[in-house]
C-alpha cells in the first residue's frame, strides 16, 4: 500500500513538474514577444512562478528566460552595475540638495537671531532702550 501511495505520489508530482515546464516556456515565449509595458507584468508573473520552483529547476528556467531574451551573464551584470550606480549618483544629488538646504536654513535661523541680538528688531526698525532714553 505504501508502494502505491509512493508510486501515485511520485506520478503526481512529475505531471506538475511537466505541466510547470510548458508554463515555463510559455510565459518566456510571451516575455520575448511581448512589448516593453506588457513585459513588465510578464516577468512579475514568471517570478511568481520562480518562486514555486525547485533551485534546479529555477536555475533551469532563468537561463532558459537569458537565452531566449538574448541577454548573456555579462550584459545583464553590466546593466545591473550600471543600474546601481545611477541609483547611487541620484541618492548623492538628494543627499547634496537636502544638504543645502538644511544649511540655508540654519543660515536664515542664525541672521534672525543676530538681528534680534543686536537690537535690531526683524522688521529693522529700532526698538527702545531702556536706559538709554531718558
Amino acid at each position: 500500500m505504501k508502494t502505491l501511495n509512493l508510486a501515485a505520489t511520485l506520478m503526481l508530482l512529475g505531471t506538475l513538474t511537466l505541466g510547470l515546464s510548458a508554463t515555463i516556456d510559455e510565459q518566456i515565449t510571451a516575455i520575448s514577444a511581448a512589448s516593453v509595458d506588457e513585459r513588465v507584468e510578464l516577468v512579475n508573473e514568471f517570478k511568481e512562478t520562480l518562486s514555486t520552483l525547485s533551485d534546479e529547476e529555477r536555475v533551469a528556467a532563468i537561463t532558459l528566460l537569458r537565452e531566449s531574451v538574448g541577454e548573456d551573464g555579462s550584459q545583464l551584470q553590466m546593466r545591473t552595475q550600471t543600474r546601481s550606480r545611477i541609483n547611487q549618483a541620484e541618492q548623492t544629488g538628494d543627499m547634496l540638495r537636502t544638504e543645502q538646504m538644511q544649511q540655508k536654513r540654519t543660515g536664515n535661523q542664525a541672521m534672525q537671531q543676530n538681528k534680534i541680538g543686536t537690537g535690531v528688531s526683524v522688521d529693522g526698525s529700532t526698538p527702545n532702550k531702556f536706559m538709554g532714553n531718558r
